[in-house]
């Protein structure tokens, strides 16, 4: 697992940004569940099912939601108390783009990241190069990496692999939300998306989630 930060823009730079591309933000690895209410269904947690392809991760031992957020019986935002959810994503469709990301960051697991630059955003992990491509398509290819990862390896011998990505034309716009009905509030990054999808992300007190508007600017920059 990817957890140095520093690490991951280093890496990004070197095996994901296209030419003249940088990060704006990124958030991870990921600390919690993302919950779901899509097309009227919620979810907590939220499962890719088979909707994304993705490399075969050990589960991550996180707390399971509450049994209230867990079988949606919530109204509002309450489900923003519970400390297993770390993002959450609502959309009127599972197409619709934070159903899509929802389903990038479960199959992600713990080694997801959200990572945002003025082209697109995206769910990406880290994984160490293989010697030789294995038969079988993306599935054997990373089941093959995880098998031959070295714990520590230098970031020269990591790339990123993107699990699911939009253009930032998609994009509506940016936000800090409060959230919960505490006198302290839960503070979250907000993407809206065209599509009427939102996208809910758990940061670290109002001035983090506000830093998810500034890095969104750069998105709309002239």
């Amino acid at each position: 697992m990817l957890k140095d930060p520093f690490a991951l823009d280093e890496i990004a730079a070197r095996t994901w940004c296209r030419p003249g591309e940088e990060l704006l933000w990124r958030i991870g690895p990921r600390r919690g569940h993302v919950a779901s209410d899509i097309a009227g269904r919620r979810s907590a947690p939220h499962h890719a099912g088979d909707r994304i392809a993705a490399p075969r991760l050990e589960a991550p031992d996180w707390p399971v939601p509450s049994e209230p957020v867990g079988e949606g019986r919530y109204h509002g935002d309450e489900w923003a108390h519970d400390p297993s959810i770390w993002a959450q994503a609502r959309a009127g469709d599972p197409r619709a783009a934070a159903a899509r990301c929802a389903d990038g960051l479960a199959a992600g697991q713990a080694d997801a990241w959200l990572v945002l630059s003025a082209q697109r955003l995206a769910v990406v992990v880290a994984e160490s190069h293989a010697p030789e491509p294995a038969a079988g398509g993306w599935l054997a290819r990373a089941k093959s990496f995880a098998e031959n990862a070295v714990p520590g390896s230098r970031t020269e011998d990591v790339a990123l692999t993107t699990l699911w990505e939009i253009p930032g034309s998609s994009i509506h716009h940016f936000d800090a939300v409060p959230a919960g009905r505490e006198i302290e509030p839960q503070w979250f990054g907000l993407i809206a998306f065209h599509d009427g999808s939102v996208l809910m992300v758990r940061v670290d007190g109002k001035v983090a989630a506000e830093s998810v508007v500034s890095a969104g600017a750069g998105v709309f920059a002239p």
